[in-house]
């Protein structure tokens, strides 16, 4: 059922993922919700791959998967940032001070604004799929693919194990 749910939960991270660009044709709050939703669901995929499966194993779903724990898909800087949003932004105010720049839901290239001192908040810019939180990007496509992966992984797993008890009866 774990396997499953991992499958469901990269399954959620592609849709999500898939309506990013087309939501940023016509810039609007729907491209950040979606990559809020995106790394919300790839973070629980890393934490059922993290789960054992008992008190008393040693064994994660991720090592019956064969999906290494340096895996991408463990990072979870950027959703823990979104999550942890009120410190994150103590913290940029102490470094850069109350009076400084900010871009926030901005979409494009970052060249394109020419502020002096900018700090991005949060940026995506659609041409190398790199979303910017708090001036530290990340991209988002290698995200989605180590997803798909994960989640081919997972299914083929699933289809393994069906058709191995359907062959006991």
């Amino acid at each position: 059922m774990s396997i499953k749910e991992i499958w469901t939960q990269a399954h959620f991270a592609e849709l999500a993922y898939k309506n990013i660009n087309p939501k940023a044709i016509h810039p609007t709050d729907a491209v950040f919700s979606s990559i809020h939703s995106f790394l919300s669901h790839c973070a629980m995929v890393s934490k059922m791959l993290k789960a054992k499966f008992d008190q008393n194993s040693t064994t994660s779903i991720g090592d019956v998967l064969v999906i290494s724990v340096t895996s991408i898909i463990h990072n979870r800087k950027f959703r823990n940032s979104l999550e942890h949003y009120d410190r994150e932004l103590k913290k940029w105010i102490l470094d850069k001070g109350v009076n400084a720049n900010i871009g926030t839901y901005n979409i494009g290239l970052k060249s394109m604004i020419q502020i002096p001192n900018i700090v991005f908040i949060s940026h995506y810019d659609p041409n190398n799929y790199t979303y910017t939180f708090v001036d530290e990007d990340t991209n988002l496509e290698i995200l989605y693919q180590e997803a798909l992966r994960i989640k081919n992984t997972a299914d083929t797993w699933v289809k393994t194990m069906e058709a191995s008890n359907r062959s006991i009866f």
